[in-house]
């Protein structure tokens, strides 16, 4: 008697009518398993490109308008005024971010869940847990402006002088 290692109707590829195979565990369901981790992974790596995007985008910022931070001490701003211009342009920087980011998050995660759930042929309802998108957001902010302290105090500690000096 031959073995068989497939189910299948024909005879000629089982081995013989009586023929059955043991059951197993779909691929895409051990796929899925093995990549459960794989979303939070591309969040991380997204998180640490946008962190280093902004810390960049505030280096050089404080670094080519340092003429302004120096002709805004020379018209009378203190360092903690010259700080929170810093402060104010990391803010701004995430509220808009977070104003496109998050529609357009929710958009693009809805229509990439849909055409998996559907290939894996499970239920295609996302959750979307209000207050979880509204920490996030939160957070955001909150890592905008405590990147922004670097650079906030640099811009503060510069001198007047020697910037304005060179014009």
């Amino acid at each position: 008697m031959r073995s068989c290692w497939c189910w299948r109707p024909e005879p000629a590829v089982t081995g013989g009518p009586g023929c059955a195979s043991r059951p197993t565990v779909p691929t895409a369901l051990v796929n899925f398993g093995e990549s459960a981790n794989f979303p939070l992974l591309v969040g991380g790596v997204v998180t640490l490109c946008g962190a280093a995007t902004l810390a960049h985008l505030l280096a050089v910022s404080g670094w080519r308008r340092r003429r302004d931070s120096g002709l805004l001490k020379a018209l009378g701003f203190v360092r903690r005024q010259v700080a929170a211009v810093v402060f104010w342009q990391a803010a701004t920087v995430a509220v808009a971010g977070i104003v496109v980011g998050v529609p357009l998050g929710l958009v693009a995660g809805r229509v990439v869940w849909r055409i998996f759930a559907l290939d894996a042929g499970v239920v295609a309802v996302p959750v979307l847990p209000g207050w979880l998108i509204a920490a996030l957001a939160a957070g955001v902010l909150v890592t905008a402006i405590a990147i922004a302290i670097v650079p906030a105090v640099a811009a503060a500690r510069s001198r007047a002088g020697p910037v304005l000096h060179t014009e």
